[in-house]
């Protein structure tokens, strides 16, 4: 059980920054917008989403393969290697970093792009400077996260996110165009760079000079070579097919209804289970570097089991508050976003399992698995874009995201259980699916009574409550689960105490058995 308490403790961690920057990024996100209106800001929308995706081309493998060969050293007692390590992916970031942004500033002076006009060389010295400090940001965030200490990059995140506020209020207070936005991006990947560094000064993260034993060092060459080619293949299927045809075919503003989409649902996801997603590597790495395949197949299971819980979460909830939410916060300008929305927050919680499915792989060093179903991904993103975006518009876009995701998740887990010869818990997760979709019902019928723009906020209270409740009764939980709950609830206090032995009673009567039949549940 200390596993389990040490796991939550992470991603109560996680979660904590995430609610923080994700609820005032949205608020944030809705400021811009508002001020801006749908063409502008999908301008800056376009330009935030070009960030992202160079960075991601720097730190390539980088930051994954830091969390996983770190936590692995760690789980074998080799932390002086680890260290020697650090220096080495510190080094190839600056490398990275150095070709990547002088081929996009050699490329934007030769052919600039016609969305910036005559700001484009102002807004190509942004870009570079925000992506530079936040590739970073994340790449230091991820060499905690292999010591698996998430306190230095989530701290940054929550006090970056407090600053995000107060500079996106006082830029729309002053009537902001895309620029001056754009130049506060940059400037909190700046602050986010320097809190991050600060942050991981007093840790045992340190850089030490030296060379890695010729095995190690093959292993973390082929592990970077396949997951770079990884990574650069994601990229292209991380909505790259939708942004461009959008763009090139219907118009900025087809571009902001899609960002806003996407921005939601990756919020919601981050929100729920973007706390699981960050500490699963890490531990999964350690897991296989302890008890190698047979320990990570159970981590699969496990993982699997609470993903399935995130994502349906934020599946129901989708589908409860979009239409509401849309109305009240962007207003009657985006509205012709809430089709977008509604079925990205349905389908990025259905497709949040193919989390566990993609670090087992890589705790596994199968990243040639992972490249051959990003490069059928990506085939399959490129003939639906360019078959449905120009003759449906943003409907195609969605249709070409979601079909997309469907397929790549598919072949994710057919590849795993191939690998781990794993074996999901069907029926306690079918039991779950049943209580979400019960508690949906329940709340999107109880919204549509209320007759009220603000009636989304209890309907998703209501959800949550239902939720919970049915799970339990369902028996979708099992005995040790209660055992956590009843341990974590008694250090909360006199009344915790007092309610932790009523939780642990409830195994008895709702909780599955710890050795039951992972297919049945």
């Amino acid at each position: 059980m200390s596993d389990k308490l040490a796991m939550l403790r992470n991603v109560a961690i996680v979660a904590f920054a995430s609610y923080v920057e994700s609820a005032i990024g949205l608020l944030a996100g809705i400021v811009i917008a508002r001020t801006l209106g749908p063409a502008d800001y999908g301008h800056y929308a376009y330009a935030v989403w070009l960030c992202g995706v160079l960075i991601m081309v720097i730190n390539s493998a980088l930051t994954t393969s830091s969390i996983k060969f770190l936590a692995e050293l760690r789980g074998a007692g080799k932390l002086a290697l680890a260290h020697i390590l650090i220096h080495k992916l510190l080094r190839w970031q600056s490398l990275s970093g150095l070709l990547v942004l002088g081929a996009f500033v050699l490329f934007t002076l030769v052919d600039p792009k016609n969305a910036w006009h005559e700001a484009y060389v102002p807004m190509l010295l942004i870009t570079a400077v925000a992506v530079w400090a936040r590739a970073g940001f994340w790449l230091r965030g991820a060499l905690g996260k292999g010591f698996e200490l998430f306190g230095p990059e989530n701290i940054a995140l929550a006090m970056t996110a407090l600053l995000n506020l107060v500079l996106t209020a006082t830029l729309a207070w002053f009537g902001a165009g895309v620029i001056e936005f754009f130049t506060g991006y940059a400037v909190l990947g700046l602050v986010s760079n320097m809190l991050v560094r600060w942050l991981l000064r007093k840790t045992q993260v340190k850089a030490q000079h030296g060379e890695l034993p010729r095995p190690l060092f093959e292993r973390v060459r082929k592990h970077l070579v396949l997951t770079g080619i990884l990574i650069t293949v994601s990229v292209l299927t991380n909505r790259a097919v939708e942004m461009t045809l959008l763009k090139q075919y219907v118009g900025a503003t087809a571009v902001a209804y899609f960002a806003i989409a996407g921005g939601l649902s990756k919020g919601a996801v981050d929100l729920l289970a973007g706390g699981l997603s960050a500490v699963l590597l890490p531990s999964m790495a350690r897991q296989y570097g302890q008890g190698g395949a047979r320990s990570l197949a159970r981590s699969l299971v496990e993982s699997a089991r609470l993903y399935w819980f995130m994502g349906l979460s934020i599946a129901g909830l989708g589908l409860t508050v979009a239409d509401g939410a849309i109305h009240v916060l962007y207003g009657q300008r985006y509205v012709e976003a809430i089709p977008a929305l509604s079925w990205q927050l349905l389908f990025s919680g259905l497709f949040v399992l193919n989390g566990a499915a993609a670090a087992a792989l890589t705790a596994d060093d199968r990243q040639s698995d992972r490249i051959v179903i990003a490069a059928s991904a990506f085939a399959v993103n490129v003939a639906l874009g360019y078959a449905l975006i120009p003759r449906f518009g943003l409907s195609g876009a969605i249709g070409s995201s979601v079909l997309t995701q469907c397929f790549g998740t598919i072949l994710t887990w057919s590849f795993a259980f191939r690998r781990t010869h794993a074996r999901l818990m069907y029926g306690l997760m079918s039991r779950l699916l049943l209580a979400a979709a019960l508690a949906t019902a329940m709340s999107w019928s109880f919204m549509r009574a209320l007759h009220w723009a603000w009636a989304f906020v209890p309907a998703a209270l209501l959800f949550v409550v239902c939720y919970l409740v049915l799970s339990v009764l369902f028996k979708t939980w099992r005995v040790s689960d209660f055992d956590v709950f009843a341990d974590l609830i008694g250090r909360t206090g006199r009344r915790g105490r007092s309610l932790a032995p009523w939780v642990a009673g409830l195994s008895s009567r709702f909780g599955v058995p710890n050795d039951a039949e992972q297919t049945g549940g």
